[in-house]
């Protein structure tokens, strides 16, 4: 599946004091890990560890080969409510593509990139098919500037 990505410029961005909070670099502003699951793990199963890890969203990664696939999300949840939880795969409720953006980058590439329609999620990886060292959401970024 394709992925987007934006790369950092190499160099350290961080905001001064008083300064620009969005010249942050994502790397400190991510959540660090991401919680991922097989693709071929029932509903139930990624249910379960939405619930276990506190999460709105888990990676769904492929069950040869684990790069990332899609994000399994809350709301991409509300369309199996009422069907048996133990029949559909992850990959059946897949409702983001995945989305990548270096650790170096900005904030403000970041707030970019959550702009785009149907793209809650970043993966921060230092290679587009690297592993990925966290998550940046919209919820990272009002914590910068509010926080």
């Amino acid at each position: 599946m394709p992925t987007t990505s934006v790369r950092g410029s190499g160099q350290p961005h961080h905001a001064e004091r008083g300064g620009d909070h969005l010249q942050t670099a994502v790397r400190d502003v991510m959540t660090p890990g991401v919680v991922t699951i097989s693709e071929d793990a029932s509903l139930l199963q990624a249910l379960r560890a939405i619930r276990a890890h506190d999460v709105h969203a888990i990676l769904v990664v492929g069950a040869r080969d684990p790069k990332p696939i899609g994000w399994l999300t809350v709301d991409g949840l509300l369309e199996w409510i009422g069907q048996d939880a133990s029949l559909p795969c992850a990959r059946d409720a897949i409702s983001e593509m995945p989305a990548v953006i270096d650790p170096l980058a900005s904030a403000r590439d970041a707030l970019a990139m959550l702009s785009q329609p149907d793209t809650q999620h970043l993966l921060v990886c230092r290679q587009p098919d690297g592993a990925p060292e966290g998550v940046v959401t919209a919820v990272n970024l009002v914590t910068l500037e509010h926080g």
